[in-house]
């Protein structure tokens, strides 16, 4: 029983760590923000503002499909939620018993948090290229298998790629690596 217990629970902190290193704090007072207008420069609509950063993605699941994981086993249907500011999509690896490692694969979208703000979790954090994009990457560590791919989108904005559950925190980077190539990023805003 213990052992079914450390297989649930060890996914369940481990994400919560990755998610709450991920947040970020800042200082000030609280105001509505103001929408530019459609004809101002830099608004998402106008044409020179190279993307517009991520706001324009209004699903996180829409960046990853249930048909993308394929490769990795059969996946519950995926989660949606509001985690820390961002919008989250995760997807739980189905398990056949309870010695199965469950992988969660997710993708968190982050409109007000660039990658320089990327935290360590635990094994640094290095730089990436992913299908031409400068991303970074954070791998746990031995205690914590599991790994975050930052991509930019803009200057102010990223979209997280997370595994957890992995056998290490190399074997969670791969795949991780390997969806954000595949899937999340030719999905993304070009800019």
């Amino acid at each position: 029983m213990s052992k079914l217990l450390v297989r649930v629970v060890l996914p369940l902190v481990a994400g919560g760590a990755l998610l709450a290193g991920c947040t970020s704090t800042q200082g000030g007072t609280a105001s509505p923000a103001q929408s530019p207008s459609a004809s101002e420069p830099g608004s998402p609509e106008s044409p020179s503002s190279g993307g517009g950063g991520t706001q324009s993605i209004t699903d996180a699941c829409s960046l990853l499909e249930m048909s993308d994981l394929s490769s990795y086993g059969k996946f519950h249907d995926p989660v949606k939620k509001s985690i820390g500011g961002a919008r989250s999509c995760s997807y739980r690896q189905q398990i056949a018993s309870a010695s199965d490692d469950s992988k969660v694969i997710g993708v968190d979208v982050r409109d007000t948090a660039s990658v320089a703000q990327v935290n360590d979790n635990g094994g640094g954090v290095l730089d990436k290229d992913i299908n031409g994009r400068k991303a970074k990457e954070s791998p746990g560590d031995a205690a914590l298998p599991a790994c975050t791919l930052a991509l930019p989108v803009g200057d102010a904005s990223r979209v997280d790629v997370s595994l957890i559950g992995a056998d290490s925190a190399d074997q969670a980077c791969q795949i991780a690596e390997a969806v954000a190539k595949a899937a999340v990023e030719p999905r993304l805003p070009k800019g």
